[in-house]
């Protein structure tokens, strides 16, 4: 039986010796669908010995059950450097990608995440899936987080970069609204037509579960034809592609929130009270991790955010 799709994701349904797989894909494009379940088949039908399963095929047989979509970005960045490992030797390579990443710059918060992927692979393949003998996953050492921000923020010029350096125009727009009002990816993505209520985006469901207006500066009205004609993997393929051309394979789209509050709040002119509200926060307590930078000597916003 053909992959066919359930909402919006993809799902494989055959049938292999009497025993059915039927389970999510993970993906909503159809041509990557058909070759995640044509990777399954294959690995289904060659029943390897357990002793040589390798991380990528534990990873994908995780992919195809289970895997929280917040994991599904790390567990990419994961398989450059382990996809072809045999599971017993994850563990030692691992410690390579780690020190691999922290060569690149990339943040201990980061290269935790997506060692967290391989602990959990490793885990699931002891406790669930029965392909080692050992449990590995204890062998993974996360990074010491202490004093280490992952308050990542952009300038006016990285973000104007960012978004003329993307390939797909929809995903150029997304970065910049995302930039210049703080919201959510998940939040963009649920924006309709009647929510653009200018100059105020209305965000019917937050995070925090409550409603909140957010004004849009002139300059981006133009780029608000809602909802945005994009996926979020043609969202994500384009903005990873647009960090690589800016130099700064760092950062992830979320950043591009941490944006909007460190722009906000080193102007210097808005209260962390009115920077709760912008960002959705359930407290001030969540929104005093900017309160720094209202005494920080940073530059002052360039008349973008006309708030």
């Amino acid at each position: 039986m053909a992959v066919s799709k359930r909402g919006k994701s993809y799902w494989c349904d055959f049938t292999h010796k009497g025993e059915r797989y039927q389970r999510p894909l993970g993906t909503t494009k159809k041509r990557e669908a058909q070759a995640l379940e044509a990777e399954l088949k294959k690995d289904v039908k060659n029943e390897k010995p357990k002793n040589r399963i390798t991380y990528g095929e534990a990873l994908l047989k995780w992919a195809n059950s289970d895997m929280p979509q917040s994991m599904i970005s790390h567990a990419r960045n994961t398989r450059p450097y382990l996809d072809n490992i045999i599971l017993s030797e994850v563990p030692r390579e691992a410690a390579k990608m780690s020190d691999d990443m922290r060569g690149h710059g990339l943040s201990p918060q980061t290269i935790n995440r997506r060692l967290a992927v391989v602990r959990r692979v490793l885990n699931l393949a002891f406790r669930r899936w029965d392909l080692i003998d050992q449990p590995l996953g204890q062998k993974i050492q996360l990074l010491s987080e202490k004093n280490a921000s992952r308050l990542l923020s952009l300038s006016q010029k990285e973000v104007a970069r960012l978004a003329e350096s993307s390939p797909n125009d929809v995903a150029a727009k997304v970065i910049l609204l995302a930039a210049y009002t703080g919201l959510r990816k998940s939040e963009l993505f649920r924006l309709t037509k009647n929510d653009w209520q200018p100059p105020l985006l209305l965000v019917r469901k937050s995070k925090g579960g409550r409603p909140r207006s957010v004004p849009v500066i002139d300059e981006l009205h133009d780029i608000l034809a809602l909802p945005f004609d994009i996926t979020e993997h043609e969202l994500r393929k384009s903005f990873e592609y647009a960090r690589e051309q800016i130099g700064r394979p760092e950062i992830r789209f979320h950043d591009l929130r941490h944006t909007f509050a460190s722009w906000i709040a080193s102007s210097g002119t808005v209260p962390m009270t009115a920077l709760r509200d912008l960002m959705g926060h359930s407290s001030l307590i969540v929104t005093s991790k900017y309160a720094h930078l209202q005494k920080d000597s940073v530059e002052m916003i360039n008349k973008a955010l006309k708030l």
